[in-house]
């Protein structure tokens, strides 16, 4: 019998090249929402920090222009907190949906791969079957050779 050869063989290359684009796209993704959580936990500390200080500033006694100074810092570091944190849902968004193309990609690569299997299973039982068939009718003429030789 012939070798073994899967029909959809290139399909499934293909496929595999998507699956680990797919996983590329989505690791970047990933790392990019790891660094805006980072970015956004500095922003919140900054601001944290500027009223603490503000706090601390007041209990001491500060003039109304410095006072003002800093709840305009406050409400600045506010808004960029704001901006980070929607910055942070928009690359969430963009890494679940880079998941959920890798999750796709997964599940069509393992179905094209159980069907490989299945097909290199019927491959398998199919030679078995013709060795065991070729080895029968080996059988079979070596003992009608030995019956026609009058040996049996």
């Amino acid at each position: 019998m012939k070798k073994f050869r899967f029909q959809l063989d290139t399909v499934l290359r293909y496929k595999n090249q998507m699956l680990d684009i797919r996983l590329a796209e989505h690791g970047t993704a990933l790392a990019a929402v790891r660094r805006q959580e980072t970015v956004l936990e500095q922003a919140i500390q900054n601001r944290v920090d500027c009223e603490e200080e503000y706090r601390q500033k007041k209990a001491e006694g500060l003039t109304i222009a410095d006072s003002m100074k800093y709840e305009t810092g406050i409400e600045v570091l506010e808004r960029r907190v704001q901006r980070e944190t929607g910055l942070l849902k928009e690359l969430r968004k963009a890494e679940e949906e880079k998941r959920r193309l890798l999750v796709e990609a997964k599940q069509e690569t393992q179905s094209l791969e159980k069907l490989k299997d299945i097909k290199r299973g019927e491959y398998d039982a199919a030679v078995a079957k013709a060795e065991e068939k070729e080895i029968d009718d080996l059988v079979m003429s070596r003992r009608s050779a030995a019956v026609r030789n009058g040996e049996l």
